[in-house]
């Protein structure tokens, strides 16, 4: 058919490819908001006193500069999985997060 009109086939192909493709998409948007909404750190169950040192370094879970992240510091452990431990407040910390203590890797 060079008319230029779809087959059956051509159609029945289609119409199972956008479906398909819809929930491909949907699965990939699903994972990158789970990624997106990652949290390293439990403030609820963090005592007052590492709350208060993460405070007082201004710890944040996403550096303004990604240069300057918890990821680059010399002070930061990773575990992996996008989280880590900080030496300078002794707890965990996100790969992406900043405080006032960063201090490049040597």
């Amino acid at each position: 058919m060079s008319n230029g009109n779809l087959s059956r086939r051509k159609l029945l192909e289609r119409s199972i490819q956008l479906p398909l493709g819809g929930l491909l998409l949907a699965g990939a948007t699903a994972a990158q908001a789970a990624d997106a909404g990652k949290v390293c750190v439990d403030l609820a169950h963090m005592d007052s006193g590492a709350k208060s040192i993460r405070d007082s370094l201004k710890y944040v879970e996403k550096a303004a500069d990604p240069k300057q992240s918890c990821g680059t510091c010399g002070f930061f452990e990773a575990k992996g999985d996008g989280c880590g431990n900080c030496m300078i407040f002794t707890g965990p910390a996100s790969a992406t997060g900043h405080c006032d203590s960063w201090s490049a890797k040597s």
